[in-house]
């Protein structure tokens, strides 16, 4: 028996289309790579199959299976895809679509594990359909010979011999004809007098059962209303949370997302753009990460940028300095010291431009980490200097 928890923990979302690799044939790859209107699609597909990652690990299986089903559309080869929808259309016992997705990805990968594992669970299930349908048969039989049963014992009372009925008054009653009445008179008469002796008594009685189970009704389903309310809305707070933590990282496809930032800090390093890459990567607060998966990425690539990036930083941000573009260089120099902070030469030159452009507490600021950071250097002697004379 699968654990669908368990199972669903495996399942990480994919950063870019490098990490969805394997979703894709080669040719089919360098395709989308070469068109920039597909890997722009295709990195949308990729979104949406970790936002559907993101309401099924929240608990939210429906939306997690409509945003599938917009991805395999797109990208037919997306196995990790298939692989999710079988899982959740199991969770939910709808094997039909489960084998649906089984099937796709065996037509992909006859070869993968994971569905292989799934399909086993899949064959488990007709073995319980036949003992239900067994038991809803027995079930049948059983109700269809009460039913025949009742039938019999109706029918042998019907044509059971009439016994002649006496005068309940005594004596016989006469006609003008000077005949007695039938026994059929008596019998009808008899019924029509039961009929009317039971509908005083019985009448009240059934009266309140009525009325008592109609009121224990409208409490049931005043009951199941409040209950439904509830559950509606605590997956509607479920579903928003989802959302606000997914527009953290996606800012809902527009730029300054988490992930995109993330993504254009990969292509910038891509591109030997080492600056940029590091600027992006900057703007990102690596403590909003929250998956295992993206902090990774992030930590690997920060290594990779930031000791590339601190040199033309650098030289961008001096080079702004002489030419009295104090504003740029400011930007510049801040960004090589967060890249490197153990290069003296940016901090100092960064003091300077916020003392040329008049900005005296942050000069200081910055004087006082070269004192503290870089105490034996020439640059912290005059910056002991430079305190002196701005305070």
């Amino acid at each position: 028996m699968l654990d669908f928890n368990e199972e669903l923990e495996k399942f990480q979302p994919c950063a870019d289309l490098e990490d969805a690799e394997e979703n894709f044939d080669g040719d089919e790859l360098e395709q989308i790579k070469q068109n920039k209107t597909e890997l722009y699609k295709a990195n949308q597909m990729i979104k949406k199959y970790n936002q559907a990652l993101n309401y099924a690990k929240q608990g939210n299986d429906d939306l997690a299976m409509l945003q599938l089903k917009n991805v395999v559309a797109a990208i037919p080869n997306f196995t990790d895809a298939y692989l999710l929808m079988a899982l959740l259309s199991m969770k939910a016992e709808d094997y039909g679509t489960a084998k649906d997705a089984l099937d796709q990805i065996f037509a992909i990968d006859p070869e993968n594990e994971s569905a292989k594992e799934y399909m086993k669970e899949f064959k488990a299930e007709p073995e319980e359909e036949v003992k239900a349908e067994e038991r809803k048969e027995k079930k049948e039989k059983k109700e269809r010979k009460e039913r025949k049963e009742k039938k019999e014992k109706k029918e042998a009372v019907q044509d059971a011999p009439k016994s002649k009925l006496s005068n309940p008054f005594g004596g016989g009653i006469s006609q003008e004809s000077g005949k007695t009445k039938s026994p059929m008179f008596y019998m009808v008469a008899g019924i029509i007098i039961g009929i009317v002796v039971a509908a005083v008594l019985i009448y009240p009685t059934v009266r309140a059962s009525f009325k008592s189970q109609a009121s224990s009704q409208s409490e049931d389903y005043q009951e199941q209303l409040l209950t439904k309310e509830t559950q509606l809305k605590e997956a509607q707070e479920a579903q928003k949370k989802a959302e606000d933590e997914l527009e953290e990282y996606t800012k809902n496809g527009e730029k300054g997302g988490i992930y995109d930032t993330l993504l254009t800090a990969m292509q910038d390093y891509t591109d030997n753009k080492y600056d940029e890459a590091a600027i992006a990567l900057l703007s990102i607060d690596g403590n909003k990460l929250t998956t295992d998966n993206m902090k990774k990425i992030y930590t690997n690539l920060t290594k990779k940028v930031y000791p590339r990036a601190y040199s033309s930083l650098y030289s961008k941000g001096l080079s702004a300095y002489k030419s009295k573009d104090y504003k740029t260089a400011i930007t510049y120099l801040t960004n090589a010291t967060k890249a490197d902070n153990t290069q003296v030469n940016a901090y100092y030159y960064l003091a300077r431009a916020y003392e040329d452009s008049k900005d005296t507490d942050n000069a200081v600021k910055v004087y006082n980490q070269i004192i503290k950071n870089f105490p034996s250097t020439r640059s912290a002697s005059t910056a002991k200097q430079k305190v002196s004379q701005l305070q």
